[in-house]
């Protein structure tokens, strides 16, 4: 099996969602992405750069995952954004209905939104 690269997608996965500067949706229905605590920099996790991306290009896609994955959603949320073990740790809570919504949030996000929301987190695992 491909393990390794599907827990790799996931990682890159997890690790957008928590760009967003608010946990839920909170302005009026427009989607924010959940975020990890402590989140820094100008790209990466929790950066305005990404959560504005995935706001923009995820909007239905973040709304599907908060449905689908409210587990998943608050172990995230309360992982330090630079604790790679917590944010792994979550993806036990990604049950097969989670993984309806997570799947489709994954691919938007590799696809609309990588460099904004991937950058440097910690040391690379490899």
């Amino acid at each position: 099996m491909k393990m390794r690269s599907m827990v790799a997608t996931a990682m890159l996965a997890t690790v957008a969602v928590v760009v967003g500067c608010s946990s839920s949706s909170s302005d009026g229905g427009n989607a924010s992405a959940p975020t990890c605590k402590g989140a820094t920099g100008s790209t990466g996790a929790g950066s305005s750069a990404c959560n504005s991306c995935t706001q923009s290009s995820c909007g239905s896609q973040i709304s599907a995952l908060e449905g689908a994955c409210s587990a998943f959603v608050n172990c995230y949320e309360g992982c330090d954004c630079s604790n790679i073990n917590c944010i792994a740790g979550c993806q036990s809570q990604i049950d097969s209905t989670c993984m309806n919504a997570y799947n489709p949030f994954t691919s938007c996000l590799v696809q609309s939104c990588a460099s904004q929301c991937t950058g440097s987190t910690g040391p690379d695992g490899g």
